[in-house]
């Protein structure tokens, strides 16, 4: 389908129906004159032949305003069609740039549109982005949008966990205080920026930000509990045609996925539980090797990670060195993927890889490494099945290891101590079913595993957390996301952790999570 712009239209038809409009008033005109006919017969017989020709014209030219006039209608009425398409399919996608899940895009089957009509969306889309853009001021004159997720999560936390706004470990229940808590947040809620910049050496440039109120706990005598801005995700692009340079604050490149989950948007769904999440700066080249007339391509990525120890259970307001900028190098990071589709019927399977160091205390250092595989596979037009798997050595800084880099061993007849980084292994699968165009449900289950067998044989900790006194997680999530219009979302949820400690049986919670949100 063509679209020729409304306008045009009407121009050519108002000159139309003006000119038809005076070629009538001329024949009136020359027909009243007295003695018309006379003059006619006297100076020249072919008059009269040539009135009956402007005559026919006329009214071919009369057929033809009408004509033009109801094409305008028709593509008015297709033009609002595709508007409500438009409406029911666009979601605020950022890719994999920022982990907030996507919305439901496919409808039903039967009402899948045309190619025709996806390209029409797609040139809708565009318009529609470059006039949002302009609503923004912008210090550089280049267009910017400002993009929100406003969330309210209520929860019923059945069981005693390490943090009562987002769980993601069950600790041993408590013996003489409540093991139940109820609440609800809005400390989930998303802030951010999304800016285009000038074309630099044949490359696009870009920029985004985005914050939330995660980032500690604030209140007054007379107030409830308030979040904290934190810097959520940000980063600096130059994409060319099969080239990209970013540098930017997000989840790690060999770990490009995860589950789908509005309750739990502070740290992506399955943290701590198989999925290698956490944000941290890191510089990387991607190049894409596509193949000549299809869709499939070739995804080679490098990467160079600056992994900062984390403090699971506290806000640290200084920030000294960690273990990884100690060793006085970065994190090496590489993945290599292959893809082919677009959109739901996306399909993708990459493999990657890492390798740092961490100085201790002592003039100790140890290797880290993992080794990582990822999937994204389109079942059916309303079924997709997603997941990760790792293996490695101190990926505690990375969202597994059971929160821990290292052990601490005795040498044998002494008192002296050694480290080793500690064994890990993990990962996550979830079922994605499209139940229609604006209600979808997903189902995950995620696992993170540190070796039982080093921390029961390390020297015990003393004076940690509790968390750290664990060696696996395991978290079994199901929720359903409900979008009547793009910007209203509905979402229940379920999740069932199990915590296991060192020594000793599993401690098990049930979360359950209601959340309402506005996206712009």
């Amino acid at each position: 389908m063509i679209f020729i712009p409304a306008k045009s239209h009407c121009r050519k038809s108002s000159a139309i129906h003006v000119f038809a409009i005076l070629l009538a008033s001329l024949l009136c005109l020359l027909t009243s004159l007295p003695g018309t006919a006379q003059m006619q017969s006297a100076t020249d017989p072919s008059i009269s032949e040539q009135l009956e020709k402007l005559s026919v014209a006329l009214h071919a030219t009369q057929q033809e305003v009408e004509r033009s006039q109801q094409q305008i209608q028709q593509m008015q009425a297709e033009i609002d069609r595709l508007r409500a398409v438009l409406a029911l399919k666009d979601t605020h996608h950022q890719p994999s740039t920022d982990p907030v899940p996507p919305s439901a895009k496919a409808a039903d089957e039967s009402n899948e549109p045309s190619s025709e009509i996806s390209e029409d969306l797609d040139v809708l889309k565009s318009a529609s982005a470059q006039q949002q853009q302009t609503k923004v001021e912008s210090s550089s004159r280049m267009p910017v949008r400002l993009t929100g997720l406003v969330l309210f999560n209520s929860f019923v936390n059945q069981g005693t966990v390490d943090q009562t706004d987002l769980p993601s470990s069950a600790l041993l229940p408590s013996a003489t205080g409540s093991n139940i808590s109820t609440g609800a947040s809005l400390r989930q809620t998303i802030l951010g920026l999304e800016g285009t910049g000038p074309i630099l050496g044949g490359a696009q440039t870009s920029a985004r930000v985005s914050m939330d109120f995660f980032g500690g706990v604030t209140g007054a005598a007379a107030s409830g509990p308030a979040g904290t801005v934190r810097l959520r995700t940000a980063a600096i692009t130059a994409a060319w045609a099969h080239d990209r340079l970013e540098a930017n604050y997000d989840t790690p490149l060999i770990s490009p996925h995860s589950p789908e989950s509005f309750a739990t948007i502070a740290q992506p769904s399955l943290a701590w539980s198989g999925n290698l999440w956490t944000w941290a700066p890191q510089f990387l080249w991607t190049h894409t090797f596509g193949l000549r007339n299809t869709d499939r391509a070739f995804t080679l990525q490098l990467g160079l990670l600056d992994t900062q120890t984390l403090n699971a259970a506290a806000n640290l307001t200084q920030r000294t060195a960690g273990a990884g900028e100690a060793s006085g190098q970065p994190t090496y990071e590489t993945r290599l993927a292959y893809s082919y589709g677009r959109d739901q019927h996306h399909f993708e399977l990459g493999i990657g890889g890492m390798y740092g160091k961490q100085d201790y205390k002592g003039n100790q250092r140890v290797d880290t490494w993992a080794t990582t595989a990822d999937w994204l596979i389109p079942l059916s037009t309303r079924l997709r099945i997603s997941g990760e798997l790792y293996r490695g050595r101190g990926l505690g800084d990375l969202g597994g290891g059971a929160y821990r880099n290292v052990v601490t061993y005795s040498f044998p007849n002494s008192t002296a101590t050694y480290l080793r980084s500690l064994d890990a292994e993990g990962g996550w699968l979830e079922l994605h079913y499209q139940l229609s165009s604006t209600l979808h449900a997903n189902a995950s289950i995620g696992q993170d595993s540190a070796s039982g067998n080093e921390l029961r044989t390390s020297v015990p900790l003393s004076g940690a957390v509790p968390i750290f006194f664990y060696a696996r997680n395991r978290s079994i999530v199901g929720n359903l996301i409900f979008r009547p219009w793009s910007s209203i979302i509905i979402s229940p949820e379920y999740r069932r952790l199990q915590s296991w400690p060192i020594f000793g049986s599993a401690n098990i919670s049930n979360i359950y999570t209601l959340t309402f949100g506005y996206q712009f």
